[in-house]
């Protein structure tokens, strides 16, 4: 392993930062000021954003109440039907949103060129799991029926997030396999959280300095199944679990110097075993969730154009 310089660098600022507000932890400073306080820190670093043809928020009924969505379309797309990709933010099951993932998703929407549908869930601890997985097969299900009324090609349905998003993605294409639900066409899971048993071997190697560090996990993983869910839910770490019948194709991201790196490994080797066809790319030096920090690691601007890729095949 060597660290690529834009990582060293970006950890570099990540430490100073922390030196300065004396915050070494989330878990040190309890969930309602870490989700202010990241907000603050990720709009505030927002970079310039593509232009899109359409930004609209939208409202949707879930089975727990109103939910948004945020809906994006690309500008220079013309006429045609797009492909949808449906996108949830990371930040493990407690922190971020639309506002946060803005970046990630406009990406997506000019790069493919895609409608992207970037959909909110109900944050841990005030609301465990599995509302985050409820909400997010309730925005599965409206994508699949209303996307073309935005200019969207539902034939071409792809489901996807970074990290807690991808795990979400993961578990809802899982839930629509098993129980004839809308059929995706690609699941795309970037640094994906898929083992909430935090027994991979990754976590120990990359569990401090790289970004993401273990102690965090373990307070995030604590507030998103909260006192009663057992970490090894079918759901919550897929790769402890057969694989089921019928699952889309599926795009796996890793990074070299994530503490989920094993685990995005091991869960694409399963679907390759289960005949499920599968695209592994793994981004030597690159760490935790680079994909959404582009701006701030453009060495991980190689690996950026393998997803864009993946999604362009669908």
């Amino acid at each position: 392993m060597i660290l690529h310089p834009d990582c060293e660098a970006y950890l570099e600022a990540v430490e100073r930062w922390r030196e300065k507000t004396s915050i070494q932890s989330w878990a040190d400073i309890g969930a309602d000021r870490a989700k202010a306080v990241f907000s603050e820190l990720k709009l505030s670093r927002m970079p310039t954003l593509p232009e899109m043809d359409l930004v609209e928020d939208y409202e949707i009924e879930g089975r727990a109440g109103p939910r948004r969505l945020r809906i994006l379309r690309p500008k220079g797309a013309g006429g045609r039907p797009l492909p949808v990709a449906l996108y949830f933010h990371g930040e493990g099951y407690v922190l971020g949103g639309i506002e946060e993932s803005e970046d990630e998703a406009r990406r997506i929407a000019a790069n493919t060129p895609a409608l992207v549908i970037s959909a909110s869930y109900r944050l841990g601890p005030d609301h465990p799991f599995p509302a985050a997985i409820d909400d997010a097969y309730d925005a599965l299900l409206w994508a699949a029926h209303h996307a073309a009324g935005f200019g969207g090609d539902p034939r071409r349905l792809m489901v996807g997030g970074t990290s807690s998003g991808a795990g979400l993605a993961a578990a809802i294409s899982r839930l629509a396999a098993t129980e004839n639900g809308p059929r995706i066409a690609l699941t795309y899971l970037l640094c994906p959280w898929l083992d909430l048993t935090m027994s991979q071997h990754s976590v120990l190697d990359y569990g401090e300095g790289y970004g993401l560090d273990r102690t965090d996990l373990e307070w995030f993983r604590q507030c998103y199944l909260g006192p009663d869910e057992a970490p090894d839910h079918p759901l919550a770490s897929p790769i402890l679990h057969p694989v089921p019948p019928r699952l889309p194709k599926t795009f796996v991201l890793a990074a070299e110097c994530d503490p989920l790196r094993d685990e995005a490994r091991v869960y694409a080797r399963m679907l390759k075993e289960a005949k499920v066809p599968v695209t592994y790319v793994m981004a030597p030096g690159m760490i935790h969730a680079f994909n959404a920090l582009i701006h701030l690691i453009p060495g991980g601007l190689p690996q950026i154009a393998a997803i864009d890729e993946a999604l362009r095949g669908v």
